[in-house]
């Protein structure tokens, strides 16, 4: 018995768990006149079709963001390695400071994401490229913008998951914001900043608007100790959302805007996007 046991765990050392790899591509985009910078997490189960998560950076940060802060490569490895995991392609895009929108200043990012990035992505890898199978997900300027594209692109994605995101009721003027956080806006509401656009492009009012044969859940982490006070914003949209009639979660964490809690939710998130992706919801 000894012997066998022995002879087990020295198979088991010397085949290494398989991991995913990471690439990186340049897509091209019509809608910007460019191309876009992108990581992308391929799980090493590639023999079926893979739901995907769109994983969004933060303001100041880049494509290569998830990699490296987040940590996103050993934990999609550990994740999708457990009993019952659905393995999902990780998509990082790079759009600067454009906070996800369409604007004068940064470029068509939105329709480049959704006409240009999106297709590409269904071409290039074995996808399942069902809204039922694609979701998005983002910390402080991406979780807004994980948030907004659900909620007004309802047919293209099924979920989103926002980690401290930036998200904020509509407003009347610039003077509703502090002014660190128009500094943060960086032109893309607007040159003086404009409060129709930010309205017009914000992800609270959609809500009531989401189809009921097109569901989007949501799933909201933030830290209690958030130094830009953006839990506030948090828990105004956990609450528009559950009375607009959505599923949504709610995690309150221990912290401040940081990386530490952005890396440990990646995984919950990660799991929680595969109880969505079965065949039930196929719809």
């Amino acid at each position: 018995m000894i012997a066998r046991l022995t002879l087990l765990l020295m198979l088991l050392i010397a085949v290494p768990a398989l991991a995913g790899t990471v690439e990186e591509r340049s897509i091209p985009s019509p809608s910007l006149g460019t191309s876009i910078d992108i990581r992308v997490y391929v799980p090493n189960d590639t023999a079926t079709p893979l739901p995907v998560v769109y994983l969004l950076h933060g303001y100041g940060g880049g494509a290569h963001d998830w990699i490296g802060g987040g940590a996103a490569q050993t934990t999609a490895d550990a994740v999708f390695a457990e009993p019952g995991a659905v393995p999902m392609l990780l998509v990082m895009p790079g759009v600067g400071n454009s906070w996800y929108v369409d604007s004068q200043k940064y470029g068509a990012w939105e329709r480049a994401l959704l006409d240009d990035l999106i297709p590409a992505i269904d071409r290039l890898y074995p996808t399942r490229p069902e809204r039922a199978q694609r979701f998005v997900a983002g910390l402080s300027m991406g979780g807004y913008g994980a948030l907004r594209l659900a909620a007004h692109h309802p047919a293209t994605f099924r979920a989103a998951a926002a980690f401290s995101p930036a998200v904020f009721e509509d407003v009347t003027s610039a003077a509703d914001f502090p002014d660190f956080q128009l500094r943060f806006f960086a032109g893309a509401f607007g040159e003086p900043f404009d409060p129709a656009l930010f309205n017009r492009a914000n992800a609270f009012a959609p809500l009531r608007e989401i189809p009921k044969d097109l569901p989007v859940d949501f799933y909201v982490m933030t830290g209690d100790h958030d130094g830009l006070g953006l839990w506030d914003g948090a828990l105004r949209f956990f609450r528009a959302a559950r009375g607009a009639g959505h599923a949504v979660e709610l995690r309150v964490r221990d912290g401040d805007h940081e990386w530490r809690l952005w890396r440990e939710e990646l995984a919950p998130a990660l799991r929680w996007f595969g109880t969505l992706s079965g065949p039930l919801n196929e719809r």
